[in-house]
């Protein structure tokens, strides 16, 4: 009955507008040209929307702040089809579309790649978005001219660039439930007829609202502020243009807690599983249980009344949803360093260079109690000296995880009339730094079990890739590319790690590819079909050596994938109103899928031999009247493991059985209104938007069906809203009022699963109602 509920609320959210089936979403129409297209950069340079045979989902600043995106997390809403799922905290992000997604710490590279003004970035931490020109979600395989690992797709972001016209600017300040304050603003500053610097940055800071009854604190709280300078030097007339950005971002406050969903043989939940491999009954992991023999390792288990997991999980029905007992102190710490120079020349007669450097330095720190329990069975982080040290190292008091990134990219470009064409060469060299301390068993005991994974993982990369349009008619097109990339990874334990001195090197190299074709059947319609093929590099698990050789990492191989697309884009009038209706319809398959099984307390390299993605997206707009504009989207995703086997070289080698997808909710969707007025005289606009989004379920684990029971998340449905009045009375003020998660809804944003490693899963819940006002002035 729920599943038939999600898929009626999913199906009304694209029947609002108007029945029309697309995909591309239209809340760019403000970043449009002045004839209502949307420019997107899809294919590395600005073109319609509609003329782009890629599937993309394009947000202009407007449509942000309307819709109160102002992170990763609430841009999915936003985004049918794209999942940002938390894992071991809700600062820890995994982005997931059309089934391409990573395990929680499998150290696979993203398959979902972020790129931030056109350089790409890997940092998993949260953000906080401001003075963003746009947001652009590109879905399948964009592995041609976004690089290999990008093989469920790339999110664009695109910060808003200095002009040297005028000065101009803007300022935001805003209040909200939960004691949400926040000050955002920006300055355009022309510097000559040639130079431009443009100067952004916000802060904000909020109070916890999810009440930790173990200490009685409030988890979720924010602190977080950011700077962004930007300087524009473009000579009139020469063709040259070189635009640098620096940014430096520092994130404080603390992580949402995990909440214990189940254990293994607890409360009616299944000790044993059914191999599919050998058809014989296994036992599932209860190590959990030492709490129920030794309930006195922690007095505070006692002052809590808890005398044991089953009788805590019972007890933990009657708090409230928002309310978690976490013994382990979840702070979060996070710096960005972000800089990225552009620089364009244009020779004319359609020939261009460009080059992008890219430079972006990451730092997180995040204590977790992994259990998401009073119980410390599991936690990342401890207060005990990790050796025979008199004082702990502040490194293992908590998650520390760092990369550093550079990157170069070198292109030509080219308009011949008949035939435009990109070319180029990419390099990249990141650093990734990962330490992870371990406690089993509370702190406090005398001779508790610690750990600590401490590693490097070096990754080198080169490619030179081209894609050309050929102009076969004026209404048809056909285009060709491809990418051939070279990896260099290695990685290096430190002494002091549970895996000491383990070292590893692999080189990887493969192709990516694109053949496209394109027909005009109107001058407002556009049908399309493509042919991609991409690829994920291999690498090492640092958490776990190799079973053959102890003196090397746990690897896991290259990942590829290949996939067909087909689809429909229109963009004119229905009825004498402007609307825009898309379609796309794929079906990709997946071989050596990179997955993280368990064994022990460590994940261990793996891939699953075959897996088959399939799925339809579309969504529509429609001006129903010169004062309302309705919208709608909705995904349907079918994924599934065609050959679920992944074997683990161990003595004798172990072979695991995966399913289902995790990370794939089946159906989502999207609906929206906007009712907009020009008051009389110049007295300013009233706006009022409202959203809604819903999902159906979804599992974040890979192996529910075998060793991780209990990891399906519920499907949810959640209403936003927001009133304006703009220029009030003649002014460049504005004030506004919103809401997110107008009813309340109770659901998760994510979860780990650790039913393999000690028998028991945690979930993140997602924020409650919020509320706030905000009060702008541009000029």
């Amino acid at each position: 009955m729920k599943t038939r509920t999600h898929l009626f609320r999913c199906a009304l959210a694209a029947s609002a507008a108007c029945g029309a089936i697309g995909f591309a979403d239209v809340a760019l129409a403000e970043a449009a040209t002045d004839s209502g297209d949307i420019i997107v950069t899809a294919r590395r340079a600005e073109e319609r929307l509609q003329d782009v045979p890629v599937a993309v989902t394009a947000i202009s600043a407007k449509a942000l702040s309307e819709q109160h995106i102002t992170s990763e997390t609430s841009l999915q809403q936003a985004t049918p089809g794209l999942t940002v799922r938390a894992t071991s905290s809700s600062n820890q992000l995994n982005y997931s579309i059309r089934g391409q997604s990573i395990d929680s710490f499998s150290y696979s590279a993203p398959a979902v790649l972020p790129y931030f003004n056109e350089v790409p970035t890997n940092g998993t931490s949260a953000t906080s978005f401001f003075d963003l020109e746009s947001v652009q979600v590109l879905k399948g395989p964009q592995g041609t001219l976004f690089g290999r690992n990008a093989t469920g797709g790339a999110v664009l972001y695109q910060s808003a660039a200095p002009k040297l016209d005028a000065v101009s600017g803007f300022m935001k300040a805003g209040f909200g439930r939960f004691n949400d304050r926040s000050f955002e603003g920006a300055v355009n500053l022309p510097v000559n007829d040639m130079a431009a610097l443009r100067v952004a940055g916000k802060y904000q800071v909020r109070d916890g609202f999810q009440h930790n009854l173990y200490n009685d604190k409030y988890l979720g709280e924010l602190d977080n502020s950011v700077i962004r300078a930007s300087l524009l030097i473009a000579p009139p007339g020469s063709g040259f243009s070189n635009n640098l950005v620096f940014q430096y971002g520092k994130y404080r406050g603390s992580s949402i807690g995990l909440k214990m969903q189940n254990a293994n043989g607890v409360n009616g939940a299944p000790s044993t599983y059914v191999s599919p491999i050998d058809g014989l009954t296994h036992p599932l992991n209860t190590s959990f249980a030492v709490y129920d023999a030794l309930p006195s390792l922690d007095p505070r288990i006692a002052e809590l009344g808890f005398t044991g997991i089953s009788d805590f999980l019972t007890k933990q029905k009657k708090i409230g949803f928002w309310d978690v007992y976490n013994d382990r102190e979840d702070t979060h710490r996070a710096t960005q360093k972000f800089l990225s120079n552009k620089t364009v020349y244009e020779f004319g007669d359609g020939l261009a260079i460009k080059n992008i450097l890219g430079y972006n330095k990451v730092f997180s720190f995040d204590p977790t109690d992994v259990d998401g329990s009073p119980f410390q069975w599991l936690t990342i982080g401890h207060d005990q000296p990790f050796t025979d040290n008199s004082a702990i190292a502040q490194k293992d008091r908590g998650y520390n995880y760092g990369t550093k990134q550079f990157s170069d990219e070198f292109q030509i470009t080219g308009d011949l009339g008949a035939l435009n064409f990109i070319a180029g060469v990419f390099y990249s060299k990141e650093k990734t730094y990962n330490n992870i301390p371990l406690a089993v068993l509370p702190d406090t005991v005398a001779g508790f079990l610690a750990g600590r994974y401490e590693f490097t993982i070096t990754d080198k990369s080169k490619a030179i890739f081209a894609q050309a349009t050929y102009h076969i008619t004026d209404a048809l097109n056909f285009t060709a590319g491809g990418r051939y990339t070279w990896e260099n990874i290695s990685l290096q334990h430190t002494m002091s790690s549970n895996n000491p001195g383990g070292y590893g090197k692999r080189k990887d190299s493969k192709p990516s590819w694109l053949f496209s074709l394109d027909y005009k059947v109107t001058p407002d319609l556009m049908i399309y079909a493509a042919q991609r093929g991409s690829w994920r590099t291999g690498g090492f698990n640092g958490t776990s050596n190799d079973f053959v050789d102890p003196t090397k990492p746990s690897t896991f191989e290259p990942e590829t994938t290949y996939d067909f697309e087909i689809g429909a884009k229109y963009a004119g009038m229905i009825g004498g109103r402007r609307a825009r209706m898309n379609i796309a319809v794929y079906d990709q398959y997946i071989k050596d899928v990179q997955r993280a099984p368990y064994i022990g307390i460590a994940a261990v390299g793996g891939n699953v031999k075959k897996a088959r993605v399939r799925g339809v997206e579309v969504d529509a707009m429609i001006e129903a009247a010169d004062f309302l504009e309705l919208g709608g989207a909705f995904t349907y995703t079918k994924a599934r493991y065609t050959n679920p086997l992944a074997t683990v070289p161990t003595s004798p080698p172990q072979v695991f059985y995966f399913g289902p997808y995790a990370d794939t909710p089946k159906t989502s969707g999207s609906a929206y209104f906007r009712l907009h007025d020009e008051l009389p005289g110049d007295a300013g606009e009233l706006a009022l938007r409202g959203d809604m989004y819903s999902q159906a379920s979804f599992y974040y684990s890979n192996a529910n069906d075998t060793i991780s029971p209990g990891t399906k998340l519920p499907g949810y449905t959640v209403f936003n809203g927001r009133a304006e009045w703009n220029d009030m009375l003649g002014t460049d003020l504005s004030v506004a009022a919103f809401v997110q998660n107008l009813t309340n809804e109770k659901y998760y944003s994510g979860g780990i699963a650790l039913s393999a490693v000690f028998g028991a899963n945690a979930a993140l819940v997602a924020p409650p109602r919020t509320w706030g006002v905000e009060v702008g002035y541009k000029f």
